[in-house]
């Protein structure tokens, strides 16, 4: 059993430790029966992959950009280097040869080994990590994914995931306490699927920490050379709770809140993700399978996602989407503020009033600046009682736009917005 650091990713249940397009159709009315069939349409005109009274849009991207552009770093960031406690060998950059829009509509992420022998490749995170199931309801997410279009020796060591972390991860890397919800993998051009949960603590624990709870196998017939939705449903309407996975509409494994005690379910499940794309070379799970890369393994291959989607349904709060006002809790509301702490450096804060927050997000825009939106996790400051982040390339005479999300007894908020203009 391999045992790796605090980040990870991707595993399989059984094995070492180690997500636009809908259906392929060509014909109006068959994709017509497939509709009727399987649900509802979503909002977005995709297919969903449990029909529920309303879905309701809360982000999505089509990847729109020209042939070779980076991606919308409004939408995503960018994770880079190596060590992300996999056993994984590449080097994840952001260069357009690893990620970059197609323009035709894809994310393309390709794996590229240089003379050497080294390996790059790409991994992204959404900038928003507020995407949770409202309380009594169900949080959707999808995405059509075609797997890199290669088998056999050729396709040793390759690694494509689609799947999220629990928004507190970044704050405070506690894996896999904070939660992992794996919905998409295959190793090795298998042409399969699995699906995982990881929770609880490392090694060990109730989710069996590295292997966590997962499907094992799952046959993916044509994953490689076409587009199939990988869907994953949070559902906090029904008791026991679930997390539900679907390929192509097709429920394919569940997991129910009571296989876990009830503490380690809520710091799992009951809260924020950001979902991540990446495409790894090499590590526990492809050695679980045979290894690689070996000389055989082909460079060059990619992954393309033509669409990921979050939609919620039902409950209260939750979702990212608009924010029920908090109840009036006496004790209730905040006070935040930011300050110059340096030439070029900002500390922005959110003190509860009375309560604790169970994270915070900080939204900003600077004027003049080409980034966009950043959206940081804010850190805990237990001597100050409050939530800090400190952003830099703020220069004097800039003004600051920005506002919070932040999460209590398990709702999301979302705050007003403030100016603030460096002196």
């Amino acid at each position: 059993m391999y045992t790796f650091p605090q980040e990870k990713r991707a595993t399989c249940s059984q094995y070492y430790r180690t997500s636009r397009t809908l259906f392929v159709v060509t014909l109006p009315l068959l994709a017509l029966l497939i509709s009727a069939a399987v649900g509802i349409l979503s909002p977005y005109g995709i297919q969903k992959a449990h029909a529920a009274p309303t879905w309701t849009p809360v982000w999505s991207d089509d990847f729109t950009g020209g042939a070779g552009t980076g991606l919308d770093t409004n939408n995503w960031r960018y994770d880079t280097g190596t060590g992300w406690g996999t056993g994984e060998i590449e080097n994840m950059t952001n260069s357009t040869a690893n990620v970059q829009q197609d323009g035709n509509s894809h994310l393309k992420m390709t794996a590229i080994r240089d003379g050497n022998g080294n390996w790059t490749s790409g991994r992204v995170e959404s900038q928003r990590a507020d995407f949770a199931a409202p309380v009594g309801g169900q949080l959707q997410v999808s995405a059509s994914v075609q797997q890199p279009d290669i088998s056999g020796a050729a396709a040793a060591g390759y690694w494509p995931a689609f799947w999220m972390l629990g928004a507190q991860f970044r704050a405070d890397k506690n894996w896999p306490n904070d939660g992992e919800i794996d919905i998409m993998e295959d190793i090795n051009g298998r042409s399969s699927v699995f699906g995982t949960l990881h929770c609880g603590v490392n090694p060990g624990g109730p989710c069996n920490e590295t292997t966590g709870i997962g499907s094992g196998e799952k046959p993916c017939s044509g994953c490689q050379t076409s587009f199939h939705t990988y869907s994953m449903i949070v559902d906090r309407s029904v008791s026991p709770e679930q997390i539900r996975w679907y390929l192509d509409g097709n429920n394919y494994f569940t997991v129910n809140a009571n296989q876990v005690d009830a503490t380690t379910w809520t710091n799992a499940v009951d809260h924020g993700f950001f979902i991540i794309f990446d495409l790894a070379m090499g590590g526990g799970f492809p050695n679980a399978f045979g290894g690689g890369p070996t000389g055989a393994t082909q460079s060059g291959a990619s992954m393309l996602v033509d669409n990921v989607q979050v939609s919620v349904s039902g409950g209260s709060g939750g979702g990212g989407g608009p924010a029920p006002t908090p109840p009036p809790t006496p004790g209730s509301g905040f006070t935040q503020s930011a300050n110059s702490v340096g030439t070029n450096q900002a500390l922005f804060t959110f003190q509860p009033g009375g309560w604790t927050a169970d994270y915070v997000i900080l939204h900003y825009t600077v004027s003049g600046s080409a980034d966009g939106q950043q959206n940081p996790q804010m850190t805990y400051n237990s001597g100050a009682s409050r939530w800090e982040f400190t952003a830099g390339g703020i220069n004097p005479g800039t003004t600051v736009s920005y506002s919070f999300t932040y999460s209590k007894g398990g709702l999301q908020y979302d705050t007003g917005s403030y100016t603030w203009t460096h002196p």
